[in-house]
């Protein structure tokens, strides 16, 4: 009688081990989902805090200029200290929270047409009003900010899909989305970031 049994324990061993490998499997898919899942969440909050932080310095460079005779700030840690900025905000795609400062003189791309390739854009192009002066000096004030990260974002700003494409500047329009259909400039030529201008009396 005992030697009949042996067979069907084994055929039970078989069926649990089977079944314990099946459950590992599925608990592993599990996770590995849920893990893209907080990481796709996680990048969504950090890029609207990108989104506010930004917003909140042009806001505070234009308020600012207003109180100033249209005069630019040289630094972040200036709109603090006239409490036209709640705090010097760090840049939340950027590992050292450093932000990319838009100087006067500088200019963007255009924001490129719906018909732009869903591929990417290429990053916008800054280059100094005048000639004879070399891209990447100061020439003036801050005009707004951008992220130092080249990271691919979830969402399109103003039609740019990179951080670093995403400027946060004085007079600039703030489109998260899909490009709208329209310019946003008239003529469609290039934004030109604002520089100060003499004060009306």
């Amino acid at each position: 009688m005992s030697g009949g049994r042996a067979p069907v324990r084994s055929t039970e061993a078989g069926f649990t081990l089977v079944a314990l490998m099946a459950s590992v499997a599925v608990m592993l898919i599990l996770i590995g989902v849920g893990a893209r899942s907080w990481q796709y969440v996680m990048k969504s909050e950090r890029e609207e805090e990108l989104i506010f932080r930004g917003g909140q310095i042009a806001d505070a460079i234009q308020r600012f200029q207003a109180k100033n005779g249209n005069a630019l700030p040289t630094s972040l840690t200036l709109l603090v200290k006239g409490r036209f900025l709640r705090q010097a905000y760090k840049d939340p795609m950027a590992k050292d929270g450093e932000w990319r400062l838009v100087r006067q003189g500088e200019a963007i791309a255009p924001i490129p047409a719906p018909s732009a390739s869903p591929g990417g854009s290429p990053p916008p192009t800054t280059r100094p009003r005048g000639p004879g002066v070399p891209v990447g000096q100061s020439l003036g004030g801050i005009i707004g900010v951008a992220s130092k990260s080249t990271e691919k974002g979830l969402r399109l700003f103003n039609g740019r899909s990179r951080y670093n494409e995403w400027i946060f500047a004085v007079g600039q329009p703030r489109v998260v989305g899909r490009t709208p259909a329209t310019p946003l400039v008239p003529g469609g030529g290039p934004p030109r970031l604002p520089g100060p201008t003499p004060s009306a009396r």
